[in-house]
């Protein structure tokens, strides 16, 4: 029996051992919302491989909220000779952990892991999460003993920093000359980076985030920010500076909006507001170049109010341009109203207005689902004019089925050759690749159906999240492999864009495109600058939703206000010579039949290439 027991003392020591061993080597990731074994990879630097091997079976199955293991290296004990070879390490944030004591623990300040860590406050410091604990600049990585603190904790202060643009680094540039580039310090470039600062050589090709600057920019005076009644208030006593300065054939303009200054509903108001806002920034830039507005602004109410008190006042009789509103109930009374009057209405948001098959004053902005199917089957086919499109299909349901139909449709009359294949085929084909004896079928069955001298195209029969996660993972394994399969494109849907924050290394590598009437992302030179300017003037970021309103206000704001002013009655036939790069929404307007408004048919193709760069494909140029 004693015996036996020292045994089970034995085998405990020896397995508390190696636990303890394993985890001086390895961290805890928490998977969350989107992510992938590919972008947590990516995340660490580590390679799929690594991270299987800690976890059997999470190539196989990944769910939010499973914890993975991701090796790292050993720290060493600091000696004289180590010193400056100590690397950044991970770290999974414990109950009761605080920055002070992490800092005493791994022999860094809490600034240093502030530093290391944009964004990192009290608030969300939170058990489970995963930090970077840097390279002390003083002392070397060493880990001590956590012992019961008694001092009063450090306050932690960290300014957030909001990203304005992204850089990719070319041959010979360094930290110091991209910040002087941007107009920032080495300090905030580092900050924004701090897996390429902890690296002793800035690598080519490594995508950087530009940060604002830290100094907070005033805002300006000249423009008023429309949040509320106290603030609509203020832009209204506005109107006898306005009209001092307006010649007297300024063109008359009325915005009619939801502001809900006499209701809650935070969400219509705060993307009206920022509509507004980006408007009033058009019509700051035109009037710089000579021409002469005169804005009348109007609070339409929520959708159950009535336009009909405005309509009737008088109010808006001598307008040239209407532009609002947001729900289609005041959409049909101010189309009525537009052509009773002859005012051209400008729809900016809603594609469901049946008032454009039969009122010619009424101008879609958002294009209407049936001309944008036509509109990306054209440039489909003139883009891929050999194409071998395969469908993939998944247990999800498809969501686009209108959209494939059609699309079908318009392969068989180009005789562009389709099939369709299974999602699970391509899953089981790249999941082979890691097996020592692999089983060819599923590679087979795909190299099946890929053709060898024609563009092989992927596109997916649903424009899920959970599609998307599903299918690039694998692809991106099939393209890095050497089983021959051939080159191939994925292609898919506008929703795309909205996952494309989380996903943005995994589309460059996918090589992938989708289509889209509106787009625009921080790296393009007109919306970096469109930020900069919406961030100096009113204090604040865009909000994170697409679209971003305030583009959509200011594209809208700039073609409407040009095209009004410039050519008045003949802007129907007009409007499409405005020249004008728009930051997010593009402009092709056709009527929709002889009697009838205006439709924009304007579509991009998004590409996100292999080499990180994106291209916004414009086929009227």
């Amino acid at each position: 029996m004693k015996r036996y027991k020292y045994l089970l003392l034995l085998l405990f020591i020896f397995t508390t051992a190696v636990l303890n061993a394993q985890n001086s080597n390895y961290f805890v990731h928490t998977v969350d919302k989107g992510q992938t074994l590919f972008s947590i990879s990516r995340m660490y630097q580590k390679s799929i491989q690594e991270i299987i091997a800690l976890n059997p079976g999470c190539d196989v199955k990944l769910s939010i909220g499973q914890e993975l293991r991701i090796p790292q290296a050993t720290v060493k004990p600091a000696t004289p000779d180590n010193k400056k070879n100590q690397k950044a390490r991970y770290h999974t944030i414990q109950a009761g952990e605080t920055v002070y004591r992490l800092g005493k623990m791994y022999g860094v300040t809490p600034m240093e892991i502030c530093e290391a860590n944009p964004g990192l406050s009290i608030s969300n410091f939170r058990a489970g999460e995963v930090i970077l604990i840097p390279a002390s600049k003083q002392t070397a990585v060493t880990p001590v003993p956590q012992v019961e603190e008694k001092k009063k904790e450090e306050p932690l202060q960290q300014t957030i920093q909001q990203i304005r643009t992204t850089h990719k680094v070319e041959k010979g540039e360094t930290f110091y000359g991209i910040a002087r580039k941007y107009g920032i310090t080495e300090a905030e470039l580092r900050a924004a980076n701090p897996e390429a600062a902890s690296k002793k050589k800035l690598k080519r090709k490594t995508i950087l985030n530009i940060p604002y600057p830290a100094k907070k920019v005033e805002p300006r005076k000249n423009i008023v920010e429309l949040t509320n009644r106290e603030i609509f208030n203020k832009v209204e006593e506005k109107k006898d500076s306005i009209a001092a300065t307006t010649k007297s054939n300024a063109t008359r303009v009325a915005v009619i909006l939801p502001f809900m200054l006499d209701s809650y509903a935070p969400n219509e108001q705060s993307r009206m507001v920022e509509y507004y806002q980006g408007f009033l920034m058009a019509v700051e830039k035109l009037k710089k170049y000579g021409y002469s507005f005169d804005i009348h602004t109007f609070d339409s109410g929520p959708e159950s109010s009535s336009l009909a008190g405005l309509l009737s006042s008088g109010k808006l009789d001598d307008m040239n341009l209407i532009i609002g509103a947001l729900y289609p109930t005041h959409n049909k009374q101010l189309a009525k109203f537009a052509s009773e009057k002859e005012i051209p209405l400008v729809i900016p948001f809603t594609s469901k207005e049946e008032e454009i098959f039969s009122n010619p004053m009424v101008y879609v902005v958002n294009t209407i689902q049936s001309y944008f199917f036509s509109e990306v089957i054209d440039h489909f086919t003139k883009r891929f004019p050999r194409a071998n499109v395969i469908f993939v299909s998944d247990s999800t349901k498809s969501n686009k089925q209108e959209f494939i139909a059609a699309l079908t449709d318009g392969l068989k009359q180009k005789n562009i050759q389709h099939t369709t294949i299974e999602l699970e085929c391509i899953r089981n084909a790249a999941a082979n690749l890691a097996v020592e004896k692999p089983d060819t079928t599923h590679i087979a069955k795909l190299k099946g159906v890929m053709s060898s001298d024609k563009e092989n195209i992927f596109i997916p029969l649903s424009s899920s999240a959970g599609t998307l996660t599903s299918i690039v993972p694998p692809l991106i394994l099939l393209k890095s492999d050497t089983i021959n399969i051939p080159e191939f494109k994925l292609f898919g849907y506008p929703e795309w864009q909205i996952y494309a924050n989380d996903m943005r290394a995994q589309l460059y590598e996918a090589d992938t495109y989708f289509y889209a009437s509106f787009f625009s992302h921080y790296s393009l030179p007109e919306a970096a600058r469109f930020q900069s300017e919406y961030a100096n003037w009113y204090d604040r970021g865009l909000q994170n939703i697409y679209p971003r309103y305030g583009m959509l206000g200011y594209d809208t704001g700039y073609v409407f206000l040009l095209a009004a002013n410039k050519f008045g009655k003949d802007m129907p036939s007009k409007i499409n010579n405005v020249s004008f790069t728009p930051i997010q929404t593009g402009f092709k307007f056709e009527r929709v039949n002889n009697w009838g408004g205006m439709v924009n048919k304007k579509i991009y193709f998004i590409h996100y290439t292999p080499e990180y760069n994106i291209e916004k494909i414009d086929f009227d140029k």
